[in-house]
């Protein structure tokens, strides 16, 4: 476990560069908000799935966090995107969406099971299906169908 989530970011980070590369080409990316989405997500899910475990009132405290956190660096990134004049920076927010659900399934998947094995679990091996799916989805696109080519 100490494995996948060491690796995590990573993985994210490229997964968050490919889905921009296919969802908004032309713009730049700025960071590693891919891995830091997935992060995010993943914790997001940890408090969602363990909130019987939690003292209400810190469960509760810690959604709100995630959730202003998030809501207020998305709507910062959409600002940028579609109110800045043309001559400002194009900074791309694809990456945040893509690692926000790929952090949300690894997460879902690895906290919903934390006490079971790991790798014996379907949800795990289809988690790591999809990813790996839309990594090669993403590559091909790149390869032969891409607009900044």
């Amino acid at each position: 476990m100490i494995v996948i989530v060491m690796s995590d970011p990573l993985c994210f980070i490229s997964l968050g560069s490919l889905a921009s590369s296919i969802f908004d080409p032309l713009r730049s990316l700025v960071g590693a908000s891919g891995g830091v989405y997935a992060l995010m997500g993943g914790y997001f899910m940890n408090v969602l799935v363990n909130f019987r475990e939690m003292i209400p009132a810190f469960g509760i405290v810690r959604l709100l966090i995630i959730i202003l956190i998030i809501g207020s660096d998305m709507g910062f990134a959409l600002y940028r995107r579609f109110f800045v004049p043309a001559n400002g920076s194009p900074v791309s927010f694809a990456a945040h969406i893509a690692g926000g659900f790929a952090g949300m399934s690894i997460g879902y998947t690895v906290f919903s099971c934390f006490d079971k094995a790991l790798l014996k679990d379907p949800r795990f091996w289809i988690a790591i299906a999809a990813y790996l799916a839309c990594v090669l989805f993403a590559v091909f696109f790149n390869v032969f169908l891409s607009p900044a080519n």
